[in-house]
């Protein structure tokens, strides 16, 4: 072997080691921790809380410290039983959070290198695509949100998995199959693997449609006149889709139920019901397309893939069910699953004219050292668009190649296959921005003042159902479409999740690119290069140029942001730079392309340097960190609120309600030099959750992954007007509204302090109105000291401007646990569905001692007197509930001596229901001095024990028959796969229609 071939496989090793220290060096050598978004405050303390369990010898069952208890190994995103996770048993915490998103961004770019040698590709190519693909920017930015980079990491070894068995017949590739499926699902990432199961099957189905024709590399195209008349047939039901989708939206306001504002409800009466006729549509088509009388051989052929597929994704479901089957308990009853759909789809859409950071890296600016991007300058909504990455750069060498290399219809089928990848990917990622309902509102909004026919472009800030009926922007498009007719797609969020695959296929065909200058393919890659070279030349000058009109074009757009105010000057020096380094990068591979036919190793080490340097000077400042000290630190509002108890103790648990999303003001208007070191200390300090789950605190209300349909009608707000008293308590006129969250809701769930914006600039902002927590609570942090003085008024703006929380003391919390001898019987609820719950709930949170939810028709039962039980069990807790008043000598006493039991002692006078303000929910057993007895749902969704006269022991315990079932399985499954592999291991190869006389694997 000659020392150029040694170097040519060395040099990739050595440009990832590259790439990971300038990305990592921070977290690796200067006791430095990831911080931004989800990496901080969510899956830093999640991890940490999994951990604990494990370290007590707990399986991770149950988490008690958010909304009154959920599910641990429920919860998709804690990744409870995934192995890769073992980092944490073995490192110290702090060195494990860092080394198991830097492992996961190496196995990424080892599984991307392993799918393009499988592929066939050369050393070069391979190095060229894993580089693309790992250090991309929607990949390298997950970093900060971990489940999603584990299902990235996984996903290239998912795809050689298909296509060895698609092309080869190979057995193993099912079991490595298999074991991806797993990983992905155990790792937090479930929509990863859901996909990738739907790219092998249409995989399949074209392999089984060619019938081996294009795996034999065929290069005949259509006749002329079939691929006219299959672009008018295109074009016909393009037109159709846009008329048909249109005429929905104009009558979709007369279509919908009965509309009760200010309540949302479904826009159309189908709503509901399509997914199971979608379920019914897809096996009905199956059972038809594969039970005719004379099976061709594409039928068989494609059955026989299909059925390898499926066995490998039933494997997969076996060996995680132990998780899965949690899981899929808690979102079956989470929101994600109401029959209305309350959950929104849309959010985090990529606006199309982001593509071009395909090709000008950060060219819209970026914001991690000030507010210096314009993104918010080109705005398609009446909202911001939510940014899912800050850039989707993978390298101009990369994307140059990949669009020479692009095919949909000829030669290599994994050509065929990732071209056909990237563009269903890209089109879904773009979310609300492919209907025609979109693009109809924005167009009139931008021609005419007024309302078109089909309405406005959904309000800012709006709920996930529209208010007035119509349909949302995005119903009718692309991703509607895989939401609607994809079984179980709709309970996934994110359209920009999509480019993942997106990005996968691009530097596929990035890397097969390369390799196409082998084959003297070079005329295109220069064509291309020159265009880009061209272009950003042209703008760069452009831009020089104009430098005058341009800023003040951009002084015009956002002024301000949570990164401070907009900085045009260094906004307009970023896509300056951006221009000069696609054009450089340009001019490099132009140059490196033209160097390959006489020096192809010196070419193949110049590409991979160019990229390496090309993703450091883009995407290496999207890291960001912070000292770990920071995370160590104890929340600063935990120490005002010990202090508080001190003085004012607690007769037991109780819990914390902190306003979920605020920032300090002064955010707006200072710019700072390290905004994500703010945002980590100041939302710790103020334990956003779940900063405070490690530190004993237990919230009322949380917004996560998924929240129990049920627990959460307790919480939503809604405008309300005031008292006239009130009214002017607040400053405001009377009759003006506010927003209003049951006040009731928050006694009820025992809820002793209330962490909220120390003030609010408009009382309808669900994020700062806090009117509803004001009566009757004392404010703790900040008080008023002396009188009014210009010095006490600067350092009360001061506080506004930088700390902006106040913590106050709710007079009118429930204890965790009380005891009541009357009860409301409820009417039957079925379904997850607003209108069967609306009357119920109402009745247990209405309040007419309120000053702000005053309604004289209804009649208001006091909680502490009566609880509301399911018709279900009305007779059976008739002896318990004679309506007798509860007695001072009556008390229940509440430990939580782990996480899965509690333990209540209660003393009662009469027969009555002692309620426990935790959630109802199955698993949940319960015992009564050492005997079994039954849980009952009182409340809608608290626990209820019925008991005698006397002081009893209750325990309440959490084993949930989901996770012994699952864990039952997964044993099987595991036994199964191993099975699988050893049987693949004798006979590795099945056969296939056009491997028949093919070499065999490994060959």
């Amino acid at each position: 072997m000659n020392r150029e071939s040694v170097w040519s496989k060395a040099l990739p090793v050595v440009c990832l080691a590259a790439l990971l220290l300038a990305c990592f060096h921070r977290v690796l050598f200067d006791d430095q921790q990831f911080a931004y978004r989800d990496a901080a405050h969510f899956y830093y303390p999640l991890y940490e809380r999994v951990q604990r369990e494990w370290n007590a010898g707990r399986w991770p069952l149950w988490e008690p410290e958010e909304n009154a208890g959920m599910p641990l190994m429920g919860n998709p995103t804690a990744a409870v039983l995934y192995p890769g996770k073992v980092v944490y048993a073995i490192f110290p915490y702090a060195w494990a959070a860092r080394l198991y998103i830097v492992a996961h961004v190496a196995l990424a770019f080892g599984a991307m290198f392993a799918l393009m040698r499988s592929l066939g590709a050369s050393w070069t190519a391979s190095g060229l695509s894993s580089l693309a693909y790992t250090f991309g920017g929607p990949i390298l930015f997950q970093y900060c949100n971990i489940i999603y980079l584990v299902g990235a990491a996984w996903l290239p070894l998912g795809f050689l998995a298909v296509d060895r068995y698609v092309r080869r017949g190979s057995r193993r590739s099912l079991v490595l199959l298999a074991v991806v499926l797993t990983m992905q699902t155990l790792g937090g990432d479930p929509q990863a693997s859901y996909l990738l199961g739907l790219c092998s099957v249409a995989y399949s189905a074209g392999a089984a449609w060619t019938h081996g024709r294009g795996f034999r590399g065929a290069e005949e195209s259509d006749r002329p006149s079939r691929g006219k008349r299959r672009a008018a047939w295109l074009v016909a039901l393009a037109i159709l889709w846009t008329v048909v989708t249109l005429v929905m939206a104009r009558f979709a306001p007369s279509l919908r139920p009965h509309y009760n504002p200010p309540s949302p409800t479904p826009a159309l009466l189908w709503m509901s019901w399509v997914p199971t006729l979608v379920l019914a549509l897809w096996a009905v088509v199956a059972i038809a397309y594969f039970s005719r009388k004379k099976p061709t051989s594409e039928r068989k052929t494609l059955w026989r893939l299909v059925c390898g597929l499926g066995c490998a994704a039933i494997l997969a479901g076996a060996m995680t069910a132990a998780q899965l089957l949690p899981v899929a308990e808690f979102t079956q009853q989470t929101v994600r699953a109401a029959q209305e759909g309350p959950h929104e789809i849309y959010p985090f859409s990529v606006e199309p004219y982001r593509l071009v950071e395909l090709f000008w890296p950060n060219v819209f600016g970026t914001y991690f050292s000030g507010n210096a991007s314009w993104l918010d300058r080109l705005q398609l909504g009446k909202d911001r668009g939510k940014v899912w990455v800050p850039t989707h750069y993978i390298g101009g060498a990369a994307v140059i190649l990949a669009i020479a290399a692009f095919s949909f219809r000829r030669g290599d089928p994994a050509r065929v296959w990732f071209s056909w990848i990237v563009a269903v990917t890209v089109v879904g990622s773009f979310g609300a921005y492919t209907s025609p309902i979109w693009a109809t509102r924005f167009v009139a909004d931008k021609l005419s003042p007024g309302t078109p026919p089909i309405g406005d472009l959904d309000p800012a800030n709006g709920t996930p159902l529209r208010k007035d009926g119509f349909l949302r922007d995005g119903d009718g498009g692309a991703y509607w479409a895989m939401t609607t007719f994809l079984p179980g797609f709709r309970q996934f969020r994110f359209p920009a999740k999509l480019m993942t695959f997106s990005v996968l296929g691009i530097a596929v065909l990035g890397g097969l690119g390369w390799d196409d200058l082998t084959r003297g393919r070079s005329r295109r890659v220069v064509r291309l290069a020159l265009g880009l070279l061209g272009v950003s030349t042209l703008l760069a000058i452009v831009v020089l140029v104009g430098r005058g009109p341009i800023l003040q074009w951009l002084e015009k757009g956002p002024q301000s942001s949570a990164f401070g105010p907009f900085e045009p000057q260094t906004a307009y020096r970023e896509t300056l730079t951006a221009l000069v380094q696609a054009a450089l990068a340009a001019a490099a591979l132009i140059a490196i392309v033209r160097t390959f036919t006489r020096r192809p190793a010196l070419a193949g080490a110049a590409v991979l340097v160019l990229a390496t340097i090309d993703l450091t000077l883009a995407n290496r400042r999207m890291i960001a960190t912070v000292p770990q000290s920071l995370f160590e630190t104890p929340p600063e509002v935990l120490a005002h609120i010990e202090k508080a108890e001190k003085e004012k103790p607690a007769d037991g648990p109780f819990r914390i309600h902190r306003s979920p999303i605020w920032n300090p003001p002064g955010w707006l208007t200072h710019s700072s030099t390290d905004r994500v070191r703010d945002f980590m200390i100041w939302e710790r300090g103020t334990i956003q959750p779940k900063y405070g789950i490690n530190y004993g605190v237990e919230y009322t209300h949380t917004i996560g992954v998924a929240e129990l349909y049920d627990y959460e009608w307790y919480f939503g707000g809604f405008p309300f007007s005031t008292s006239p008293e009130f009214a002017r308590s607040l400053g405001i006129k009377p009759g003006e509204k506010v927003v209003y969250f049951p006040r009731r809701s928050f006694d009820m769930w025992n809820t002793r302090y209330f962490i909220l914006p120390s003030f609010t600039s408009d009382w309808m902002d669900e994020d700062r109105g806090f009117a509803a927590f004001v009566f009757d609570s004392e404010i703790i942090v900040p008080q008023k000291e002396g009188p009014d003085t210009p010095e006490s008024t600067a350092k009360a703006r001061e506080w506004v401007e930088t700390k902006d929380y106040q913590i106050r003391r709710n007079r009118r919390w429930f204890p965790r646990a009380w005891i009541v001898h009357g009860a409301v019987e409820l009417p039957k609820i079925t379904g997850l569905t607003r209108e069967a719950r609306t009357a119920p709930m109402m009745d247990i949170m209405y309040d007419d001692q309120d000053p702000i939810w005053r309604d004289p028709t209804r009649v208001s039962r006091n909680p502490h007197e009566v609880a509301w039980i399911e018709e279900a069990d009305a007779i059976t807790l008739a002896p318990f509930t004679r309506r007798t008043p509860v007695r001072p000598s009556e008390k229940v006493q509440v430990a939580y001596p782990e996480s899965t039991r509690v333990e209540l002692t209660a003393t009662l006078e009469t027969p009555g229901i002692v309620v426990l303000a935790d959630v109802y929910y199955p698993g949940w057993k319960l015992t009564i001095d050492g005997q079994p007895a039954s849980v009952y749902r009182v409340n809608r969704m608290m626990r209820g024990a019925a008991l005698a006269a006397g002081t009893h022991k209750l325990v309440y315990t959490y084993e949930p028959m989901s996770f012994r079932i699952g864990l039952a399985v997964t044993v099987v499954g595991l036994v199964a796969t191993l099975g699988l592999a050893s049987l693949a291991i004798r006979r590795p190869r099945t056969p296939l229609p056009w491997t028949q006389g093919g070499p065999t694997e490994g060959e």
